[in-house]
């Protein structure tokens, strides 16, 4: 099984608005470790958390640069950039789903391998792609 981290897990373990959400990141993050379970962003994504901490969160560019290399930092982490561009606009036009959710679900849909993304984010059960809350992460391997 191949694991897709989405930017609102990050977001949810570096901003703590939830405690609920905030352990259930933490408790997978740690699980990452521990397993050392693969797992795969985009820089789509390290875009934007970095977007989403200084323009919503107002965070001081030290932290988003402290939190950045955090992630970087995660021994088991690898990049996935294979976007299908076209593929995206196709989903982007289908469903109602933000753009570079559709980038993500372009590469993951396009893969002849077990994906699944971790994310809150409940868009990407419109367009097919295999989501599972950092809670139940865990129990799927």
């Amino acid at each position: 099984m191949k694991y897709f981290v989405d930017t609102n897990v990050f977001l949810r373990f570096l901003v703590v608005e939830n405690k609920k959400t905030h352990k259930e990141c933490e408790d997978f993050f740690n699980w990452v470790k521990s397993e050392e379970v693969e797992v795969y962003i985009s820089k789509l994504v390290l875009a934007e958390i970095v977007w989403t901490l200084k323009s919503f969160y107002d965070q001081p560019k030290g932290k988003v640069v402290k939190a950045l290399k955090a992630i970087l930092g995660i021994k088991t982490l690898k990049f996935l950039e294979d976007f299908s561009p076209l593929e995206a606009v196709d989903i982007f036009n289908k469903n109602s789903v933000k753009f570079i959710d559709s980038l993500i679900a372009s590469s993951l849909l396009k893969q002849k391998q077990d994906w699944k993304i971790i994310s809150y984010d409940k868009d990407f059960d419109k367009i097919g792609v295999k989501r599972v809350e950092p809670y139940g992460a865990t129990d799927v391997h």
